[in-house]
């Protein structure tokens, strides 16, 4: 037999802990890089629609975030962060790809611990999980589910 608190639990702390990442994620872009330097940033990358894609990003995370948290919308937010997360793990990985560079510099394990991309390639599952699942019976979008289910 499924336990259902259970999982709706571990539903809520995944929202709560992508949620809370997220938020400072986007805080953390807009306070130390501010717009322009998030724009210039998505730039120096070579995304298409630099400026608008970097002008938008630290909104998107913090919105995002902020909608998990409270479980609204939960499966549009996750999949816009699942979005958002993936292209960002696409970018990083098409620079990760030369390695030589790091391996120059003594630091071969760059790649495996720490990194940019790791977390990237983990935030976009994260946020699959959730727009997959949705948020749980705890969460505001979970009267509307029921709702939707019984017709």
């Amino acid at each position: 037999m499924r336990n259902h608190f259970s999982t709706d639990l571990g539903l809520l702390l995944l929202r709560l802990a992508a949620g809370i990442l997220f938020i400072m994620s986007g805080l953390r872009r807009v306070t130390w890089l501010g717009v322009n330097g998030s724009r210039d940033y998505a730039g120096d990358l070579g995304l298409p629609f630099a400026q608008q894609v970097g002008a938008a990003l630290p909104f998107v995370e913090i919105i995002g975030g902020a909608l998990l948290i409270i479980g609204l919308l939960t499966r549009f937010s996750a999949a816009v962060l699942t979005v958002v997360c993936g292209a960002a793990a696409v970018v990083l990985g098409r620079e990760a790809t030369s390695t030589s560079a790091l391996l120059d510099q003594g630091e071969p394990m760059l790649l495996l611990v720490g990194g940019t991309l790791e977390f990237s390639v983990l935030f976009a599952v994260i946020a699959l999980v959730l727009a997959c699942t949705g948020g749980g019976a705890m969460s505001v979008d979970a009267p509307a589910w029921r709702s939707i289910r019984r017709r």
